[in-house]
């Protein structure tokens, strides 16, 4: 049995086929270089995320932060032994109350953001060489000499 096959054709089927690839290799990358452009305005908590968070976020998160604090207090005698008494004492026990702290309706870089803007009158903020800073607190008796 002898199979015929068109040279010609067999060119232009892996042309085609290349080229098709291709196409379908710079269409999957697009996305991947477009710019993500942040809208401002709407940068921060809505309504819905607000109401979710209202109704099933935070008692969720009281019900872990205590569940977290029964847990580390049993766990206590055993991390002691282990020697990871810090470990457990922030991930069971600091780490849960501390997302009780996030502001309504927001994720911890929304939240981060907003405690980053406060603006505290008894801080001296001091810009070193970005991103460096020195922060004194004016309540604190600091003496700066030449």
């Amino acid at each position: 049995m002898t199979v015929n096959s068109n040279p010609k054709l067999t060119v232009t089927h892996k042309f085609a086929t290349v080229m098709i690839s291709m196409s379908l290799i710079i269409a999957m990358m697009q996305p991947a270089s477009a710019a993500i452009e942040i809208d401002e305005t709407d940068f921060g908590p809505s309504y819905n995320t607000m109401v979710v968070d209202t109704v099933a976020g935070k008692p969720l998160q009281l019900v872990t932060a205590v569940a977290g604090t029964i847990a580390y207090v049993v766990s206590l005698p055993f991390s002691l032994i282990g020697g990871n008494a810090e470990q457990a004492q922030q991930k069971l026990f600091v780490e849960p109350w501390d997302a009780m702290a996030r502001c309504l309706g927001c994720t911890v870089a929304e939240d981060n953001y907003y405690k980053s803007q406060v603006v505290d009158d008894n801080v001296v903020r001091i810009v070193v060489d970005r991103p460096s800073e020195i922060l004194i607190n004016t309540n604190d008796y600091v003496i700066v000499t030449p």
